[in-house]
């Protein structure tokens, strides 16, 4: 921080600053389109029905060009409560996807909470298939467009994955600018059953956050709970220095929401256990800690796209410097010579990170990261980072760090690894 050369004048910038910046998310919400804690989901248990189809739900083609539909109907044997339930099946030849859907009036600025109780039975993701079985919601415009299509919808709940019992899963989003209605919708795009019954759908009165904007993130609190006294200072210097170290050029902001309780966090957030979420697409961190830095680097780098796990946590640590304050390429040597560290190649995804022992494979790809930049600066290390967004294989990361670097991949990470055997902290 720059130091103060007038308390007075500080003082005076400072309150200025953090004025401008406050507001009442809550002021300028319209009224509702709907009722608000109501469920409006039409024929929610599939007790009425017009011939194959339940009133209220419409059947939609989702995607696929073949004729070959998901099967699904009504549900006599196997149902949560009353007479019946919906239920959509794959097969591994399916190539015409179809969901249940209907639409509702909806409002900006507030939020939706919609779930319902699913069983599942033999669910897997075949090749070609979508790893969906489970409701989703859509937003859309006064026009009939999707608000934002980037992805295949804007709130989902978990997939269901093999053969279970009945379980009730839900999920609560908020309603996003220029939404006019939103779809309700079931779907299954994997093979096996899903079973549905007893859909809600509700409309709930926004939370009154209360809101202070810096460059770089906007930050969210309750009223009469608000950030600890130099806790947004802190964070501000903090990602500040991200931006700086890293050559950022920032696009949007990230979203900072503080709860004073673990507590106050889940009725809001509407789990049952846990401190923290981050919901990436909406670059949003709703924790209640009062300051983070691992997960704020990840937010600050969610428009350069995603990178294999093992990138991504490398640029993570190359900013925080250590690995729970030790030294990360001593660590990294640690897991080299007691034989824990495989070759990078062999992991390239997290499932394969989570089976070696994350905490013996990200020191490894941490150290492996520095030294890289160190040798080569950070510009070719973020041009890598972008280029390999969404890349799974390892075969195609190689050819793009080969034409980044001029190196063979499995060459680099040799070197790399000759290098940490002979490597001591400087005193």
């Amino acid at each position: 921080m720059t130091a103060r050369r007038c308390a007075t004048a500080a003082a005076l910038m400072a309150f200025m600053a953090l004025t401008a910046g406050c507001g009442d998310r809550t002021k300028k919400e319209a009224a509702p389109a709907s009722p608000l804690g109501v469920n409006l989901v039409t024929n929610p248990s599939f007790e009425e029905w017009n011939g194959a189809e339940p009133v209220g739900w419409k059947l939609e083609h989702f995607d696929g060009v073949g004729k070959k539909e998901t099967r699904h109907g009504k549900s006599i044997d196997e149902k949560k409560s009353g007479q019946f339930a919906f239920f959509l099946r794959g097969v591994y030849d399916v190539d015409r996807y179809m969901v249940l859907t209907q639409r509702h009036p909806v409002t900006p600025g507030y939020r939706l909470w919609f779930a319902a109780d699913m069983r599942g039975k033999n669910l897997q993701k075949n090749r070609g298939q979508e790893a969906r079985a489970n409701l989703y919601v859509r937003f859309y415009d006064k026009n009939g467009k999707r608000v934002n299509d980037r992805y295949y919808a804007d709130g989902y709940t978990r997939t269901l994955m093999g053969t279970g019992d009945w379980v009730r899963v839900g999920r609560r989003v908020d309603i996003p600018k220029n939404t006019a209605s939103v779809d309700i919708g079931l779907i299954c795009q994997m093979t096996g059953w899903i079973w549905f019954d007893d859909v809600e759908m509700m409309l709930e009165a926004p939370i009154p956050w209360k809101e202070i904007g810096t460059k770089h993130v906007n930050y969210y609190y309750l009223e009469g709970s608000p950030f600890p006294d130099g806790a947004i200072d802190k964070e501000t210097e903090f990602v500040d220095g991200c931006v700086k170290k890293l050559r950022l050029k920032t696009e949007g902001k990230v979203s900072y929401y503080y709860y004073p309780s673990e507590e106050k966090f889940h009725e809001i957030v509407g789990v049952k256990k846990g401190h923290e979420r981050a919901l990436w697409k909406k670059r949003e961190l709703h924790t209640t800690k009062t300051f983070d830095d691992h997960e704020m680097i990840h937010m600050l780098l969610v428009p350069l796209g995603t990178p294999p796990f093992g990138l991504a946590e490398g640029i993570v640590f190359y900013v925080l410097g250590s690995w729970e304050g030790r030294d990360l390429h001593l660590v990294a040597k640690e897991t080299l010579t007691g034989m824990r560290l495989p070759a990078l190649h062999k992991i390239f995804t997290q499932q394969d990170m989570d089976a070696a022992g994350m905490s013996n494979v990200v020191p490894g790809w941490a150290s492996f990261s520095i030294w890289l930049i160190d040798r080569h600066g950070i510009d070719k290390f973020m041009k890598l980072y972008v280029a390999t967004n969404e890349v799974e294989d390892p075969a195609v990361f190689a050819s793009h760090f080969k034409t980044i670097y001029g190196k063979d991949f499995d060459v680099m990470d040799r070197e790399w690894r000759l290098w940490i055997l002979r490597y001591q902290p400087r005193k």
